[in-house]
């Protein structure tokens, strides 16, 4: 990635910045989007734009944007470590042996990336699911004819009435009998 595409999309994102304290939040959100786009490794402009979808609880929104993020953040990095490779490859090669004995290589050769965005996204993505699969249904406003249901309910109603009333207690006597 080039030096002048990160400066673009802090700027970018500074202005989006601006926008959202403003009140603007679509602008916004327009903003942080080609912010990310054009740096995908800027994972505040991705932070912003969940915290956006956030605010205005469209959760499968939110689900998509973080499945993208993941995938763009991740691209990103894995671009930046072959750049790496390629410019140090004399490092990379004598250390190599080393970081596979010590199990710090990926499979690809790539070093292994436990980067902690990506999982605080993964984490948000697993809730996000959950509460979407497991969400209440709505209940929607129904008119229900009034036909026999109506006479139930007001039945039961009437019974649980009469249950409430008590019957008077009894006074009890405090004098003692004489025997």
């Amino acid at each position: 990635m080039s030096r002048t595409k990160q400066i673009r999309s802090k700027e970018q994102f500074a202005a989006a910045l601006e926008l959202e304290r403003s009140g603007d939040h679509a602008g916004a959100l327009k903003l942080y989007r080609k912010s990310a786009m054009t740096d995908p490794a800027n994972s505040h402009a991705w932070n912003r734009q969940m915290v956006l979808f956030r605010k205005t609880k469209s959760k499968e929104d939110e689900v998509k944007l973080i499945k993208q993020a993941i995938a763009e953040y991740r691209k990103s990095y894995e671009i930046k470590q072959q750049d790496w490779l390629k410019e140090n490859q004399d490092k990379a090669n004598s250390t190599r042996e080393l970081a596979h004995v010590l199990g710090l290589l990926e499979p690809t050769g790539l070093p292994k990336n436990d980067d902690a965005t990506v999982e605080k996204w993964h984490t948000r993505l697993y809730l996000l699911e959950y509460r979407i699969k497991n969400a209440r249904k709505k209940k929607t406003a129904s008119k229900k004819p009034l036909g026999n249901s109506s006479k139930k309910t007001a039945s039961a109603t009437k019974k649980r009435k009469q249950k409430a009333v008590t019957k008077p207690r009894l006074k009890k006597n405090n004098k003692t009998n004489p025997i």
